[in-house]
């Protein structure tokens, strides 16, 4: 089966939205290179941008997914922000109190 012959087309702004892409690092994505391609007087729905980029297999770069590496961990089981201390709400209390 041929299918029909729109269905083959090249989209004209295709070669545009791969060189937006690829000079972003391969970060942007289609709200990204709709706003570049505006800049440069070319306009397209987001949706299209968004269609071209899926066809041709682009997709932008997110941040890594995993565990936040910026935190410090759990918790020591002495601190006084550990929760596993007590459930009474006045764990913290006690370290502070004079004796």
């Amino acid at each position: 089966m041929t299918g029909h012959p729109e269905t083959e087309r090249v989209d004209p702004i295709a070669g545009d939205v791969r060189a937006i892409w690829r000079d972003s690092r391969e970060r942007y994505g289609a709200r990204k290179i709709k706003t570049t391609l505006e800049r440069k007087g070319v306009t397209a729905s987001k949706r299209r941008i968004g269609n071209i980029m899926r066809e041709q297999g682009m997709r932008a770069r997110t941040r890594a997914s995993g565990p936040n590496r910026t935190r410090r961990g759990p918790t020591r089981p002495d601190s006084r922000t550990c929760r596993a201390r007590g459930s009474d709400g006045y764990a913290h209390a006690r370290i502070w109190r004079a004796t």
